[in-house]
């Protein structure tokens, strides 16, 4: 009975080993495609900035546009 209990147990050691293995490996394409999102969402934060950006000085200069045509006096 010992003889069996200790390949059992070397059997299980060695399964144990590879499933350290591979949950090593799984925790490195996560991390990885983690890094990808959060970076991904920052280039889309920064293109809404721009955008927003882009908006608020088209309708600054839309605005000032209109003042200047209707200012009294003169163009």
């Amino acid at each position: 009975m010992g003889e069996e209990l200790q390949r059992l147990l070397v059997d299980t050691i060695a399964e144990m080993k590879e499933l350290k293995g591979e949950l090593r490996e799984f925790k490195i394409h996560v991390m990885g495609r983690v890094e990808k999102l959060e970076k991904k969402e920052g280039e889309q934060s920064r293109n809404l900035f721009s955008t927003l950006s882009l908006l608020v000085s088209s309708a600054a200069l839309a605005v000032s546009i209109i003042i200047n045509f209707f200012k009294p006096g003169g163009k």
